[in-house]
């Protein structure tokens, strides 16, 4: 258990009362045990220093220390004079002059130096297009404990990246992982939509989180080239959700919490500017310069970035809700995937009743229709029953309510990792 400094301070104070000598003590005795007293106090306020010292000094305000891993850039650089994916970490904001990034500490922080002795000096980290395949067993592990204690962990994801899975980020048995974008390809096409307004980004242009998401859609390839971040773990929520250029679904920013908080952004960062005042970069040219009036106003890449820093959060143990951290939680990252029909998926059509309590699946016809399909996992009320993975089988489900409805749930799971999802509601006869 972590004390607060008020708790502390009370804890003090009562072993100061306790040890109260006794009445009749001489002189020589009240001194002694008014030493002794006020020696535990001050051991218990000293210990009390160490332990908080020893986690990530969170609070609900925006975040102050920040480690870069391993540096505000891939490594090894990447792109046009090695330029692309460059995060701001100075000057003011794109487009908020009275905002700067110069309000947070940057320190890099290698790969070879991720344990929690070092993560404890600071309260937010970020994973700067870090291959997850080139951390070790206890790299993982120091930062979901990180993480557990209180911790930001910010995740940027979309240049240099491959298939990174993040399942070990939060205990269970679940599977995150981000799906392939289509990195270094320009891509323009694909969707993309803020599912609700929140702390992180929001589509009302009067609101200091406000991110023209037409706009860098049209300038810049971040939503073409995008990793999506994929889940069948319930604790990942959905900021923005859409589509690639490749045609896949997924979550663009998503965010989870165990306490402390994480943050996901698969938008592609080629074009953002590292300084408020550097060159523009746009799709159509062959040096991505826009040049004129041909390029927005605001670098919308900078100000995702700065609102997930800027972002208050605050861990469980400082009393606020386990997980919450003032973002919404009504859309999840499991209802994102590509709609597919119901006969593709095996399941039967909805005007079929439910009879003997008993539904059968034909899901071979998926691996007919979807040949990269890796996986498929069914789900009966929100119940994961059948997982299969190589070995394809059609299946019959049993016991299912006598009464009411039953809605039955197919998720196929693309070699890239995305998702087909087809759903079907079925009576009971």
């Amino acid at each position: 258990m972590r004390l607060s400094l008020r708790d502390t301070a009370r804890l003090a104070k009562a072993v100061v009362r306790g040890m109260r000598p006794p009445a009749g003590a001489t002189h020589a005795g009240r001194v002694r045990s008014t030493i002794t007293a006020r020696s535990l106090a001050v051991a218990v306020i000293f210990g009390a220093a160490i332990a908080i010292s020893a986690a990530p000094a969170m609070a609900a305000t925006s975040s102050h220390n920040v480690a870069l891993i391993p540096t505000d850039h891939p490594v090894p650089p990447a792109g046009i004079n090695g330029q692309d994916g460059n995060m701001p970490i100075s000057s003011y904001v794109s487009g908020r002059p009275d905002e700067s990034f110069a309000k947070f500490s940057f320190s890099d922080l290698a790969l070879n130096q991720i344990t929690p002795a070092n993560l404890s000096r600071f309260d937010t980290v970020a994973l700067i297009e870090v291959n997850v395949s080139e951390l070790s067993t206890d790299a993982k592990a120091a930062l979901a404990q990180f993480v557990a204690n209180g911790g930001k962990l910010l995740i940027h994801d979309a240049d240099e990246t491959h298939l990174n899975d993040y399942s070990w980020l939060l205990p269970g048995s679940y599977s995150t992982q981000d799906g392939a974008g289509c990195p270094n390809c320009g891509l323009t096409a694909g969707t993309t939509k803020i599912t609700e307004n929140s702390g992180l980004i929001s589509g009302n242009p009067a609101d200091p989180n406000y991110v023209n998401l037409p706009e860098l859609q049209q300038y810049t390839d971040a939503v073409g080239d995008a990793n999506l971040l994929v889940s069948d773990d319930p604790r990942w929520f959905a900021a923005v959700s859409g589509t690639n250029g490749r045609n896949e679904a997924g979550a663009q920013l998503a965010y989870a919490s165990n306490n402390g908080l994480i943050v996901f952004n698969g938008f592609d960062t080629d074009m953002i500017k590292p300084t408020a005042t550097s060159p523009w970069r746009c799709v159509g040219t062959p040096t991505f310069q826009c040049v004129g009036s041909a390029h927005p106003s605001v670098d919308w890449l900078a100000q995702m970035w700065y609102a997930e820093l800027n972002k208050s959060w605050a861990p469980a143990s400082s009393g606020s809700s386990q997980g919450n951290n003032g973002l919404p939680q009504s859309n999840p990252v499991t209802g994102i995937g590509t709609p597919i029909s119901p006969v593709q998926a095996g399941l039967p059509s909805s005007k079929r009743c439910v009879a003997k309590r008993t539904l059968f699946l034909r899901l071979r016809n998926l691996i007919r229709h979807h040949r990269q399909v890796v996986q498929i996992d069914v789900y009966v009320n929100g119940r994961h029953v059948i997982r299969e993975r190589g070995h394809w089988h059609n299946v019959t489900l049993r016991r299912l309510p006598k009464k009411g409805s039953v809605v039955v749930k197919v998720v196929a799971t693309t070699n890239r990792r995305y998702h087909l999802v087809s759903r079907v509601r079925y009576h009971a006869c």
